[in-house]
């Protein structure tokens, strides 16, 4: 029994006396970054009914949440993420149409231990709510560039994708083989997709632009391509992703991803996601969700992304150890 004083459960994640340093001052950072931004800082509860993460559909799965039963008998769980009660906060005690939030705390997500993820990890991270659509997706661009030059990492490049695009891309390959592309996108699996793309009927600027997708990044060359499909959708989408490219064209640290996949299925314009040379996972990530709010009855825009401070440390730690 006396060994437990000595041992961690294996959900838990301790930082060394470094990692701490290194979070602090970082956290110090972007804590001036974001509030000069107008952006106040909130501090969410750290358990949510079980039925807030749930209701919302595929993407909270209830064996992912670390739940209990509180002394009403009802079903509570740790914060699995800040987004939700965000949107929550922003739904029912806004104090103007446009809000802007800043957190920093704990998740807690079960997850295998093979895939490399922690079950405590700590997250850094903003909301723009209710704010001009075109305007707001600057911000967060801006704003995500401006939290990599702050983050100590030698090289890091930020990725923006469309779920606009996305989706659409499902729509015309059919609801049937649409699973097996998003996981052949998931893995940049090049070969597999042009064996997709072989085996299926699609017309031929449409076959081109799928076996493209995992390996072309330059503007030009995308818009081209996509307007070869003659498909609306996928050409207006492609367009404002390379307008924002534009916008921030002295900045090599952005490129465009078209093979990007929503990470929540809310998604519903822009998607970003940051990654250094030294980790697998992504640094940053984020995106426009505006279909989240209207599961709260209200009908705005909404876009936010977060640091995800232990695959930064790591980063950091890898590079300083090379």
């Amino acid at each position: 029994m006396n060994n437990y004083h000595y041992l961690l459960p294996e959900e838990s994640a301790e930082m060394s006396l470094i990692q701490v340093a290194n979070l602090r001052k970082i956290e110090k950072i972007l804590r001036e970054i974001f509030i000069n931004a107008n952006y106040q800082e909130v501090m969410p509860p750290n358990f949510e009914y079980v039925e807030l993460y749930t209701q919302l559909g595929s993407d909270f799965k209830s064996e992912k949440l670390f739940q209990m039963i509180n002394h009403e008998g009802k079903s509570i769980a740790l914060r699995y993420d800040f987004t939700i009660p965000l949107a929550r906060t922003y739904a029912y005690t806004r104090n103007s149409e446009v809000e802007r939030y800043v957190y920093f705390g704990k998740v807690f997500r079960k997850e295998k231990r093979h895939k490399g993820r922690r079950t405590e990890s700590y997250q850094i991270g903003i909301e723009l709510l209710g704010a001009q659509e075109q305007l707001a997706d600057k911000e967060i661009i801006a704003l995500s560039l401006a939290t990599l030059e702050q983050i100590p990492l030698k090289h890091s490049v930020l990725e923006i994708g469309s779920a606009k695009f996305y989706k659409r891309l499902c729509e015309l390959v059919g609801q049937e083989k649409s699973k097996e592309l998003t996981e052949l996108l998931k893995k940049r699996n090049i070969s597999g997709i042009e064996q997709f793309v072989s085996s299926n009927q699609f017309p031929s600027a449409f076959k081109n632009l799928l076996t493209k997708l995992p390996v072309l990044t330059d503007p030009l060359s995308l818009l081209k391509l996509v307007a070869a499909t003659q498909d609306e959708i996928l050409i207006e989408a492609v367009s404002t992703l390379t307008q924002l490219c534009q916008q921030f064209s002295d900045d090599h640290q952005i490129v465009i991803d078209l093979a990007m996949v929503p990470a929540m299925s809310y998604y519903t314009g822009l998607m970003l996601t940051a990654y250094s040379d030294v980790v697998s996972q992504p640094i940053i990530s984020g995106g426009r969700y505006d279909e989240l709010l209207s599961r709260f009855e209200l009908k705005t825009t909404a876009i936010g992304f977060c640091c995800h401070m232990d695959n930064i440390l790591k980063a950091i730690e890898e590079e300083t150890n090379a």
